[in-house]
């Protein structure tokens, strides 16, 4: 038998640092001891297609792990297809779309990260190196083939979790800015996440004292450390603050400027090594645009959306019934310009894997690489 959930093919995966990010390493440990954990042995593709998917707009799902040595993980993973040189039928694999371990001495620290790493059976995932190992070699989780049914298993000393919610987060709420468009230091206090220049990104938390002081800290995304911080509102600008992150080797200056209305944002520029870049910080739970604006990005996709859904052999696309060949030339037709539609095909729990897989192969016949595959009704196992 084998099983089949969803598989996503040449995606490039979404970004979530809103929710993901908030999930730090304290919220991360306490979640994994309360009732909306679940330890787990192992999990197979229908297991994880089973599983809620607990962050907003998320095609992933949101694991824990405590790793062999006790340090916390947080898990995003995702099953694909994918093609290997030489050609062949799609071997399944597991995404891990992106994971940080925190440091179980410091859970503010993370010590490891990755992102879009593949993990084929037999290779394991070392989540307190970073790194894809080869079978005992010190892994925490284990891709398997049990019974030919593709499954991610824990290793001895490591321990899993599945998650119904989104972890909690710190119940020390960071302090809010005060009404109105006037700026006192205590403004500035708070949790943002910052950016600088495109190259670098993290958490900034600041507190202020009465005479405009600030302490704080900054951690990187980059390597997960924590970077003491520290500053001085102006007194003759209210809404202007230089703050100090004192790295081990240098140190950061900035110039920022709070935003008047909403007090939702910092920015201005940063100094590092006699250059200077651009830098903005959005505060956590801050207001940083006009009320009823929408906020996003500037590129949406406008390509085409087709949905194919697989019938016993035969595939129905548009109310019509077609074979493989016929739904290549139809779908060759459909991708003509600069901008390619992107497939779904959607499968009932009953279908067979040889069927769904002819699929696939007939949309990319027909040069369309974007595709989804998705369920219908609740994921159960692909008939051989």
């Amino acid at each position: 038998m084998r099983h089949l959930w969803v598989f996503l093919l040449i995606l490039p995966a979404t970004s979530r640092a809103d929710q993901f990010e908030s999930i730090e390493g304290k919220a991360l440990l306490a979640a994994m001891k309360g009732a909306d954990a679940k330890a787990v042995e192992r999990l197979t593709l229908n297991d994880l297609g089973a599983l809620p998917n607990v962050l907003k707009d998320a095609r992933s799902t949101l694991l824990a792990v405590k790793t062999t040595k006790g340090n916390v993980t947080r898990l995003l993973v995702t099953p694909e297809l994918r093609k290997l040189e030489g050609g062949g039928a799609p071997t399944p694999v597991f995404l891990l779309e992106r994971f940080d371990t925190f440091d179980n001495e410091d859970l503010s620290a993370r010590i490891a990260k990755g992102r879009e790493m593949v993990l084929f059976p037999g290779f394991q995932v070392d989540l307190d190196t970073g790194q894809i190992v080869p079978e005992g070699r010190g892994g925490d989780l284990s891709y398997v083939l049990d019974k030919d049914i593709p499954t991610l298993v824990v290793l001895k000393g490591a321990k899993l979790y599945t998650l119904n919610r989104v972890p909690a987060p710190d119940p020390t709420k960071p302090p809010q800015p005060t009404p109105g468009r006037a700026v006192v230091p205590r403004d500035f206090a708070g949790r943002y996440r910052l950016f600088a220049n495109g190259q670098w990104s993290g958490t900034l938390d600041l507190a202020v004292d009465p005479k405009g002081e600030v302490s704080g800290q900054f951690r990187s995304d980059t390597h997960g450390a924590a970077y003491p911080v520290t500053g001085q509102v102006a007194v003759d600008v209210p809404s202007k603050v230089a703050l100090i992150v004192k790295f081990p080797r240098s140190r950061g200056e900035f110039d920022g400027y709070l935003w008047t209305e909403g007090k939702g944002a910092l920015a201005g520029t940063f100094h590092l090594n006699d250059r200077t870049f651009g830098f903005f910080a959005v505060r956590d739970g801050g207001k940083f645009a006009p009320e009823g604006a929408e906020v996003g990005g500037m590129a949406t996709d406008t390509r085409e959306k087709l949905l194919i859904e697989v019938k016993g052999d035969q595939f129905v696309f548009e109310g019509k019934e077609y074979a493989p060949d016929g739904l290549t030339e139809l779908l060759h037709s459909r991708r003509a310009g600069d901008n390619p539609p992107v497939v779904t095909i959607r499968a009932p729990s009953d279908a067979r894997f040889e069927s769904v897989r002819r699929g696939v192969e007939a949309v990319e016949a027909a040069g369309l690489r974007s595709i989804r595959l998705a369920p219908i009704g609740e994921p159960s196992a692909i008939k051989p």
